[in-house]
């Protein structure tokens, strides 16, 4: 089987491959191919996986795409590039209906009729009987089946299906199901005649990118009652919660814990207000009324605050556009995991607070402003506006390698702490009280901000953060090495309260 064409078998190809308009195209990118591009002649089906060289498998692609194929199949790697500026135009905030917009799936509406043991599904041309079945404690029933995927969609209610789509693990999936069976099937809701699909949309959206037609699903058939409905959305929800954090290997991502965190807690909080008296609405009442009434262990229930005040933090904070929805991710210079660890515990008071809601003692509002301030003041100071994404081969200005440097994880998780020190020569900390709440206290003067722009200057101005491309670089990548780095330096909390050592 011969591998090579020659130029006649060429010159068909390339006729075959022009477009209507006289246009040639990449087969991978579809991009217009100029006079000056360098092309190539390749196998759909790769030479190495018994593809032969007859014009049929032949196609002319752009040089710099092909690079990337190794042993797959043009049309492997089309569909991974597009995959790629899906994820890059996105910003890497995908769902399950951006995968299903890109395989062109065509939503189908469909007709159910239901009755004490079987569920019928109809759309006018597909049609499917399923068994009921009945779950004693979510008291709802619930069916299993191999559904149409034009029959699906996300989830899209606040709190049930945030999770955005990670490339990495789709793309596993993906490649993982093409010569593997789908071990456990993706769990969605039936509510008002929807399949929505809340849990297992990494699984079904490697099936779409297969071209799978019809998956696995299991489904809660949701009440008609709204009380009903809503108690079986909390019960999943929470459920949900649970199955990706405590009990599994591979939880959400932080920022996803946050989110669904945040949202329970709003509509626990809701009920609280309403049923207690005013003089009792307090955090800490609130704590006391999850775990005596809810039934939630008292670390679950200061969890469920510490994330409301984490997640507001963020979302109203200038740090939020550098922060990445999902914690690893190398387009932002901050993952969500990243600023709870490291910023949040040194400028926030993340404990219940006794103070009556809106009292005068109540700063969780003047809090939220007090970080708004602090953290414009880190991307000024940090140069936060000059951080690009390390890309191999590219050449980083002086001011970006500083950004690049001072946002590093291992920089970050060393100087974060200083940020209480600060802030308390910034707000004159007297008490224990003082230390231990931090930015919930009255909104700062502008006597303060400026002592606390003072600080981050000597911060993010030192020397270090300037020195010739070597040491610093290799030791800011050691977990152990950074502390032991900024003491030689002279990088120190000393230096950065004082301007001495």
């Amino acid at each position: 089987m011969k591998r090579q064409i020659n130029d006649e078998e060429k010159e068909q190809v390339r006729l075959q491959q022009l477009d209507k308009d006289g246009s040639l195209k990449c087969f991978i990118s579809g991009e217009v191919i100029g006079d000056t591009d360098v092309i190539e002649y390749d196998h759909i089906l790769p030479y190495s996986k018994q593809g032969d060289s007859d014009l049929s498998n032949i196609r002319i692609v752009k040089k710099e795409y092909n690079r990337r194929k190794s042993d797959q199949s043009l049309y492997e790697v089309r569909d991974n590039l597009k995959l790629e500026r899906l994820f890059n135009a996105k910003k890497n905030s995908i769902k399950l209906q951006d995968i299903f917009q890109l395989k062109e799936i065509e939503k189908k509406a469909f007709h159910i009729t239901a009755q004490s043991d079987i569920i019928t599904i109809d759309d006018g041309i597909d049609k499917r009987f399923f068994p009921l079945l009945f779950d004693k404690i979510l008291n709802v029933q619930y069916f299993y089946g191999r559904i149409p995927i034009k029959w699906l969609e996300n989830d899209d209610q606040e709190g049930l299906q945030p999770r955005v789509i990670d490339y990495k693990r789709l793309i596993s999936l993906r490649d993982h199901l093409k010569d593997h069976p789908q071990l456990a099937p993706s769990i969605s809701r039936l509510i008002d005649s929807k399949l929505k699909l809340f849990d297992g949309q990494h699984k079904l959206a490697g099936q779409v990118l297969n071209n799978i037609t019809e998956v696995d699903i299991k489904a809660y058939v949701s009440p008609i009652e709204a009380e009903k409905a809503k108690k079986l959305f909390d019960d999943l929800m929470i459920t949900n919660l649970d199955a990706h954090s405590k009990l599994k290997q591979i939880p959400f991502y932080t920022s996803t814990l946050l989110d669904r965190l945040s949202i329970i807690y709003k509509e626990m909080l809701d009920e609280f207000t309403a049923t207690k008296t005013i003089d009792k609405h307090s955090e800490e009442n609130f704590i006391g009324f999850l775990v005596s009434e809810k039934q939630h262990g008292r670390a679950a229930a200061k969890e469920m605050l510490k994330s409301l005040i984490i997640t507001n933090a963020v979302e109203l904070s200038t740090l939020k556009p550098f922060t990445a929805e999902a914690s690893r991710d190398a387009g932002y210079a901050l993952s969500i995991d990243l600023i709870k660890t490291a910023v949040l515990p040194n400028t926030l008071f993340l404990e219940p607070s006794t103070a009556n809601f809106k009292s005068s003692g109540d700063f969780r509002d003047a809090e939220l402003e007090n970080f708004k301030e602090l953290a414009s003041l880190l991307v000024e100071c940090g140069c936060l506006n000059n951080w690009v994404q390390n890309i191999r081969g590219k050449s980083l200005t002086n001011i970006e390698l500083k950004a690049r440097r001072i946002w590093h994880k291992g920089a970050v998780l060393t100087w974060a702490p200083y940020l209480k020190s600060i802030l308390g020569m910034a707000f004159n900390f007297r008490t224990n009280d003082d230390r231990l709440k931090l930015l919930y206290r009255a909104t700062m003067d502008l006597d303060q901000k400026e002592r606390i722009k003072v600080c981050l200057l000597r911060l993010f101005n030192h020397p270090l953060w300037d020195e010739p491309e070597g040491e610093i670089d290799s030791l800011l990548v050691s977990a152990r090495k950074q502390d032991e780095l900024f003491i030689r330096k002279g990088l120190t909390e000393i230096y950065v309260l004082t301007g001495h050592n």
